[in-house]
């Protein structure tokens, strides 16, 4: 009797476990594969004030200009331009350092005021409605990314490489000591050839395109408030220039120092440039280049928001060499390096190549999805395959191929 009523337990468990087994599987695979949806008559102005915060807070935590309000309330320098090192206050007179900061702060604004007008105008632009549901995919990674930084820096084994890194740096002698307006070009046009490459391998090589900057190509709804960061993870935040500003720009700089503080009032130049720059993948301003020439004549020189815009075009034409458009302030380096490509007088179609690739609609997918579909390809293939998996071209393809869809 005792032992049949325990059968009869143990069967009466392993059913609750097998039941508590298949809601989690349920719960899993919701999570995975259903995409958000954003019903804004149905969840209300909470939920709306909510996307919009996330919105903006993300989209002001991407752009340097708008880092810290703490660093705006008591600042001590200033970031002048995209690559190129803060500028302390107390090396500069008071007039122009009032100056640089109102521009840093107004740099900030005007990205939030472009972020605001592509939300606005976007339905009139392009002729669809605004992707709500995009947009709060995207602003929940780009938090989620964001944060990956401070996990990645504070890592004791990190900050162990980093120290290593500085001392060795430290070692190289300096050659050319440079100061003034000329210093400042220099350094500029510097800190865009360290970006250019290090974007252009992102594009070239497997491991930084998959687990990298594949994120931020991510959509095909692409404007201000759509767009997602590279995650902030050391090497993976490729399109940030980590691999070649950390690995080659301080080198470079040890090599032949950049005195930038004597450049007086061209510092307010450069952040103004800046600010027009920053923006990258806004569809009011590239809609302002369509409409006004000067704006187009800015590309002999800079990476307009159009420019940029269109180094997420899907469309063939503009993909010379994995992509195109790879700096991130100057063309120089493109039109030097022959993957300039000029924007056409309308917005392209952005997304990734392929026509069954996986948006990833929810952020939990989004954030998995490249870790799961690497792991399954060297799960699928021989191991004398897995160099090349990992560090090949972005666009090899393995023996056995998995399918990109969830």
């Amino acid at each position: 009797m005792q032992t049949s009523e325990s059968a009869a337990e143990h069967s009466k468990h392993s059913v609750e476990h097998s039941g508590k087994s298949s809601t989690f599987k349920d719960m899993s695979s919701l999570l995975w594969s259903r995409d958000l949806s954003f019903d804004q008559s149905r969840h209300g102005r909470f939920i709306f004030f909510f996307v919009m915060t996330a919105a903006l807070l993300s989209e002001l935590l991407v752009h340097h200009g708008g880092r810290s309000f703490a660093h705006w309330s008591i600042p001590h320098s200033a970031t002048v331009f995209y690559n190129v090192a803060e500028i302390p206050f107390s090396a500069i007179g008071s007039a122009l350092a009032a100056a640089l900061i109102c521009a840093v702060v107004a740099r900030g604004l005007f990205g939030l005021a472009v972020a605001v007008a592509d939300l606005i105008f976007y339905r009139r632009l392009t002729g669809k409605p605004f992707p709500w549901n995009v947009m709060l995919n995207m602003a929940i990674v780009n938090l989620v990314f964001l944060t990956t930084a401070v996990f990645t820096f504070m890592n004791p084994v990190v900050q162990s490489i980093l120290q290593q890194y500085v001392q060795l740096v430290a070692s190289v002698p300096t050659l050319v000591h440079l100061n003034g307006a000329f210093a400042l070009v220099l350094a500029c046009l510097a800190g865009d050839l360290a970006f250019y490459w290090s974007h252009r391998w992102s594009h070239k090589l497997r491991f930084f395109w998959t687990l990298g900057h594949i994120n931020h190509h991510r959509t095909r709804e692409l404007c201000q408030l759509t767009h997602a960061v590279d995650p902030q993870s050391f090497l993976l935040d490729t399109a940030g220039g980590k691999v070649f500003v950390l690995l080659l720009l301080p080198f470079f700089v040890k090599l032949i120092t950049f005195d930038m503080v004597d450049a007086g009032w061209a510092m307010l130049v450069a952040i103004i440039l800046d600010t027009w720059m920053d923006p990258s993948h806004s569809i009011v301003l590239y809609q302002a280049e369509i409409r006004w020439a000067p704006l187009r004549a800015m590309r002999w020189f800079f990476v307009t928001p159009a420019v940029h815009y269109t180094h997420h075009s899907r469309e063939e034409i503009h993909n010379k060499s994995d992509g195109s458009n790879f700096g991130a302030r100057f063309t120089i380096w493109d039109r030097l390096f022959g993957t300039y490509v000029e924007p056409p007088q309308r917005f392209p179609e952005t997304g990734l190549f392929s026509e069954a690739a996986d948006y990833c609609g929810n952020p939990v997918r989004f954030l998995f999805l490249p870790y799961v579909h690497l792991i399954r390809e060297l799960r699928a293939n021989r191991l004398r395959h897995w160099p090349i998996i990992l560090f090949g071209r972005a666009s090899y393809q393995p023996p056995v191929v998995i399918a990109s869809a969830h």
